[in-house]
């Protein structure tokens, strides 16, 4: 019989029949008692003095209308002639532009319930608080707001337009008439870039000329350029003996790094490279500043260099050069997002590489909430468009306006802050975002005054690294999803818990100016934890090659665990999410099934507004009476295409419930579609889970763990997967493919043969 800790691949996970129709809910609220004659009056006199705002200049003549709204979750306002949904900003916002007929009938309809009629649709009038207009101060982007218009005559900036996704032709028209706008303004176009929900136009003009920008009714935005900068030490630690390192398999799965390059001939890199291109305007392909040699690192070898285990290459890299010397990217020349993709389309055409990982975030946008940007935004789509992993670092956390922390006494309270937030483009959410959890904590000044209390670590090792930056994501999705080792920060007590450099508590990786000096270097960042999930995403591709992104995101989630120092922290559930995210991935339970932890999986596609159904077999062992300690968990993982302009982002939303039932015909009366008085009782979900329905399914890659610590049900146990669409998202994606993984675990001391009973269930089932 195989031993308890023997490594099998993961099992196929069946799906029971049939797909039933969603369960619907009820529609949206309605405002209590209100004086309508008076709400009519108030937003009459509203509309009126936005109207009589002096006009902007447009592609056409309509004018663009800001309404605060409460409770409007579907396109309704396309309902009133004249009037065309431009953008929802938030839960809170809608732009509508407005035709000379839409404010006639806007203003006629306000006017019937001043004068106490019920106009057509009141019930959309009353959900609006207020009308006026895309203001000044609404187009200023976030890093602008902060910082002001620079000092110098002449600028550089990011200029978005509305996308108007449903009217293409008003795009190509609005596009065409904002660069004669821009000709005529003297403004120069350095790079643009036209995507289905993103349009960007990188400027270089006159002071006036942004100011002219800011007043342009066309314009949704104006911000100054990234300036992505990315934190390494200057430390070294001793150069380990290498000898002979193999090539890896030829069939070996491609990982990207797009960074700052990488040193090709590095030893511990050479018999892995693949290829090292430059995607940065009149740069060569090399490392000019060690940061991308140092991921490139870390994606090859994981954890084997920390603990010098054997260096045996199972992946192959390729680099694409994104940032200059100094770890930043161009501002003057060409947008990140065009240089993404096409690193992607290059390396998905000539090398088929599936697994992208990006270090790099822009210090100046924190995620404060609100709609995803520009770079998160293309990731999601490319996630989706190009069927690829993005692993993304969290960002750092280097102090806020007021200056750096107490970096020890005040931890981790300023990680909360929303000045701590997941910089651009963690938010991202078919990506995965990695925050950094720290190792080791015995810095060099201690090393060398072991006696001496003043020098320490900022944290202790395990917990969350203190420069880690925080979510929620976009929705309040979970943001980090995961962590990984990415270092640590050291104090000196006697002068304020003064961030320390040189102090030995970072990564170890590869280091570009290893000639005459050491082979390794260590590295302190989320930057340097990103690569440790790209590697096990990598390695999961080498078990199963056709494994979808979303079924490595299932994976990794599913075989996450919070660190056991962060519940010390004793935080509120959902602060202690947004530090670690589901928590830190274990790569051989990712990677492989044993007798004691069985992960089952399977990959299909829904459609709109329907359930699919999932029965999991239980193994006799896992049925067995008395007080043993089981756990079932189960992890979910789509790409929903996005959309900027819309406040739910996403187009569409899984969710996903453990039950239990005498059977599937029981579990179908329920799970159908059926009027409001003839709806049953949904039923309770199987076990306590570790992380609520509510919370879990505002991400597009979720999971939950439910332990069974006394004697299991007699029911059996199933999976209910729904997949909701909201009315504007309708039609565009019928069917969308998703990933699930269930794992059932004993955590107790007893034998047991899960995998064993398992396989024969499902042979079995398959003969049947």
């Amino acid at each position: 019989m195989a031993g308890p800790d023997q490594r099998h691949p993961h099992l196929p996970l069946p799906r029971s029949e049939p797909v039933n129709e969603r369960r619907t809910r009820n529609g949206f609220g309605k405002r209590g008692d209100l004086d309508t004659k008076r709400h009519g009056e108030q937003l009459a006199a509203e509309l009126d003095a936005a109207l009589t705002t002096p006009a902007q200049p447009g592609y056409d003549e309509r004018r663009l209308l800001k309404l605060s709204v409460e409770g409007i979750s579907r396109d309704l306002f396309e309902n009133i002639p004249g009037l065309e949904l431009v953008s929802q900003e938030g839960k809170e916002v809608v732009l509508l532009f407005a035709s000379k007929e839409g404010q006639r009938e806007f203003r006629s309809r306000l006017r019937t319930m001043a004068d106490g009629g019920q106009p057509t649709r009141q019930d959309i009038l009353i959900a609006i608080h207020g009308v006026s207009f895309w203001t000044r101060e609404d187009r200023l982007g976030l890093a602008l707001r902060a910082e002001g218009v620079p000092a110098s005559a002449e600028v550089i900036v990011d200029v978005e337009l509305w996308p108007l996704e449903k009217r293409q032709t008003d795009r190509v028209q609005m596009i065409a008439s904002f660069e004669a706008f821009c000709t005529t303004n003297a403004a120069e176009i350095l790079d643009s870039v036209n995507q289905e929900t993103l349009v960007l136009k990188r400027i270089r003009c006159s002071l006036g000329t942004l100011n002219r920008f800011l007043e342009h009714r066309d314009v949704r935005t104006v911000d100054l350029p990234p300036r992505v900068r990315l934190a390494e030490s200057d430390l070294q630690i001793s150069a380990t003996a290498l000898g002979t390192i193999p090539a890896p398999p030829t069939s070996a799965p491609v990982v990207a790094v797009l960074d700052s390059g990488v040193v090709t001939n590095h030893p511990l890199l050479a018999p892995a490279m693949g290829d090292a291109q430059s995607f940065l305007a009149g740069r060569g392909p090399e490392d000019e500043n060690g940061h991308g040699t140092a991921v490139a690192g870390l994606a090859l070898y994981g954890e084997a260099l920390a603990r010098k285990e054997p260096f045996v290459p199972l992946l192959r890299i390729v680099s694409g050069r994104i940032t200059d010397e100094d770890a930043q990217s161009q501002a003057t020349d060409k947008f990140l997002e065009n240089q993404i993709t096409e690193a992607v389309d290059a390396f998905l055409r000539d090398y088929g590489c599936r697994v992208f990982n990006l270090s790099f975030g822009d210090e100046r946008k924190p995620f404060s909430g609100g709609r995803v940007r520009g770079l998160a935004a293309t990731i999601d789509t490319l996630s989706r468009t190009r069927n690829v992993l993005f692993v993304v670092s969290a960002g750092n956390f280097r102090g806020g306006p007021s200056g750096e922390p107490k970096w020890k006494s005040d931890y981790p309270g300023y990680l909360l802050e929303e000045e701590s937030r997941i910089l651009d483009p963690a938010p991202a959410l078919n990506a995965l975002t990695v925050g950094s959890v720290a190792r080791y904590d015995v810095p060099r000044g201690s090393q060398r005054y072991p006696e001496d209390p003043a020098h320490q670590s900022a944290v202790p090792a395990g917990f969350p690294s203190p420069f880690s930056r925080t979510g929620p994501g976009p929705g309040g999705a979970i943001k980090p999803d995961v962590v990984a080792f990415g270092g640590n920060y050291a104090v000196d007590l006697r002068v304020g818990e003064r961030r320390l450099t040189n102090a030995l508590l970072g990564e170890p990786a590869p280091a570009h100016d290893f000639v005459g000096g050491h082979m390794l270097r260590d590295f302190v960042g989320t930057s340097f934890a990103a690569p440790h999930v790209a590697h096990i995403a990598g390695r999961l591709l080498s078990e199963y090659p056709s494994a979808s992104p979303n079924l490595l995101r299932a994976l990794i989630v599913a075989h996450a665990a919070i660190p056991k120092e962060a519940h010390a922290l004793g935080l509120e559930t959902d602060d202690l999410r947004s530090l670690v995210g589901y928590g830190q991935p274990q790569r051989d339970r990712c990677l492989f099934s044993t007798e004691r932890c069985v992960s089952l999986i399977t990959e299909d596609r829904l459609p709109e507004n329907r359930h699919h159904f999932y029965e999991v077999p239980l193994p006799p062992d896992f049925l067995i009476k008395g007080r043993r300690h089981r756990a079932i968990t189960v992890a979910i993982a789509h790409a929903p295409a996005v959309r900027t302009t819309r406040a739910g982002y996403r187009c569409s939303q899984f969710t996903f419930r453990l039950v239990a039932a005498s059977s599937l015909n029981d579990l179908l009366k329920i799970y159908r579609k059926t009027t409001k008085d003839e709806r049953e009782k949904e039923p309770k979900e199987f076990r306590e889970p570790s992380i609520g329905l509510q919370l879990r399914s505002k991400g597009t890659v979720q999971t939950a763990t439910y332990d069974v610590k006394a004697s299991p049900t007699k029911e059996k146990v199933f999976v209910v997967l729904t997949r909701t669409v909201p009315e504007w998202a309708g039609g565009l994606v019928p069917e969308e493919p998703y990933a699930l993984v269930v794992t059932l675990e004993d955590r107790s001391e007893q034998e047991v043969r899960y995998y064993t009973q398992l396989r024969a269930t499902l042979r079995e089932r398959v003969r049947v």
